[in-house]
């Protein structure tokens, strides 16, 4: 072997032994932005959001304040009457999209990983009548 050859085999054995990956993966449905202005505060109910966007990711009930709850069951323990239990708190939808992007690079023992993950949120609020109160929205990953 030439001088030149060996010093040339460890860059070689070392490309051969280097690799990379790049890939995305995605969870949810996207949220499309330009519906949300098809919703109004007060007037859109449940069945209105849910003929725009679908079954939401997740459906949830917010919690009742703490300060509410100890105050209940220190009227109760003293004795006194309370009143009728307040109506369950609104209720909300919440639309979620994530992209997982994911990157690695290696070459011989040396590892580079990086992954990000991106999430776009739409979280729709109801009052008891189920109309829509509020809605907030959040874009994380972008065009």
């Amino acid at each position: 072997m030439t001088p030149r050859k060996l010093r040339l085999a460890p860059l070689t054995l070392a490309l051969a032994a280097a690799g990379c990956a790049l890939g995305t993966q995605r969870f949810g449905r996207e949220i499309d932005e330009s519906r949300i202005s098809s919703l109004e505060v007060g007037v859109s109910t449940k069945a209105d959001v849910l003929a725009v966007f679908g079954p939401p990711t997740a459906y949830s009930h917010l919690p009742v304040a703490d300060d509410e709850e100890e105050r209940r069951k220190r009227e109760r323990e003293r004795g006194h009457e309370l009143e009728p239990e307040p109506e369950p708190p609104p209720d909300a939808f919440v639309y979620q999209y994530r992209e997982d992007r994911e990157s690695f690079f290696t070459v011989l023992l040396f590892t580079r990983f990086r992954r990000e993950v991106l999430t776009d949120r739409l979280i729709v609020f109801f009052d008891e009548q189920e109309v829509v109160r509020h809605l907030a929205f959040e874009r994380e990953t972008g065009e």
